[in-house]
């Protein structure tokens, strides 16, 4: 199994895996429920979109900017247009800002890597909430998954999950490939 070399290209993989994700809905989709709970696929398309913007900024100006909601009709036009346009915007940052940030989020201080991989994260996994809860099969890339799992211990540390994602939820052993890992240590039921 390749490795991904680098964690822009991991990033640039999962952008590029939520915007394909995206691309599949159609407006009678938005309202559908997404595997995140409490969320439609609407709600998790705008919380991906708004998590790109909000770390894009971040690597930018070095502080976790206030999130704001877009106002105007919500198609699924308009929100796979904003998703594309956040994921430009964080994958600009993060190759501008390579190493030179260091943002607090929630009392966490982060570094350009990790927040990379927290973009990478919030991408794939809620590019996958939105495809399943659309009804797409669309699994998130193995290599991709390979390497998140590998590095989410350091954005994602033992006993600070809450409000970050849902608990783990727990597979049978040795059967899980990469992609079911990950959702599964990211509290979905794959």
């Amino acid at each position: 199994m390749a490795r991904l070399p680098a964690d822009e290209t991991a990033l640039a993989c999962a952008l590029d895996y939520a915007v394909a994700s995206a691309a599949e809905i159609g407006t009678a989709d938005l309202g559908f429920p997404s595997p995140c709970p409490g969320w439609t696929v609407a709600e998790a398309l705008a919380h991906a979109t708004g998590s790109l913007r909000c770390l894009a900024t971040s690597l930018t100006v070095g502080a976790v900017p206030a999130v704001s909601v877009p106002a105007g009709p919500v198609t699924a036009r308009t929100l796979r247009r904003d998703l594309g346009r956040a994921a430009g915007s964080l994958i600009a940052a993060a190759r501008t800002a390579r190493g030179e940030r260091q943002v607090a989020i929630d009392g966490l201080p982060l570094g350009c890597h990790q927040l990379i991989v927290v973009g990478a994260i919030e991408a794939a996994v809620h590019g996958w909430d939105v495809a399943r809860g659309a009804g797409c099969a669309r699994p998130i890339p193995g290599e991709l998954a390979t390497w998140l799992l590998a590095e989410l211990p350091q954005v994602i540390p033992r006993g600070r999950r809450r409000g970050l994602f849902a608990d783990p939820v727990a597979l049978a052993p040795g059967r899980a490939r990469a992609p079911e890992r990950l959702l599964a240590a990211l509290g979905r039921n794959p």
